[in-house]
């Protein structure tokens, strides 16, 4: 629990956004671990990365990186991770399934 709380205070300072919009804090179903023990997870349930991107100082494009996310992918399952420099573990922020696309839909058809 200390761990989310730390997680949860990183990002609602990064969230600068908040501020403009009718925006609020919850609670995230997070577990973490060792980043090894994260890594056998996902390795054990067949996960592949597809995206990885950085959480910024101040929500900007040019703020120090202060957490990393990794989206990882099955046939019909989502993760997603978050990892922040500073900490000695990693916490899955969501395993979901029966993942689906969504179709965009074209103007004038």
């Amino acid at each position: 629990m200390k761990k989310l709380i730390v997680i949860l205070t990183l990002l609602w300072a990064n969230v600068s956004y908040a501020e403009q919009y009718n925006l609020y804090w919850n609670q995230v179903p997070a577990v973490c671990g060792t980043p090894d023990e994260i890594k056998r997870y996902i390795d054990d349930k067949g996960f592949e990365p597809v995206h990885i991107s950085l959480g910024r100082v101040g929500s900007t494009p040019d703020g120090e990186p202060i957490y990393m996310i990794t989206y990882y992918e099955t046939k019909d399952q989502v993760l997603v991770t978050v990892d922040i420099p500073s900490a000695t573990d990693s916490c899955i922020l969501f395993h979901t399934y029966n993942k689906s696309k969504v179709l965009e839909k074209k103007k004038g058809i």
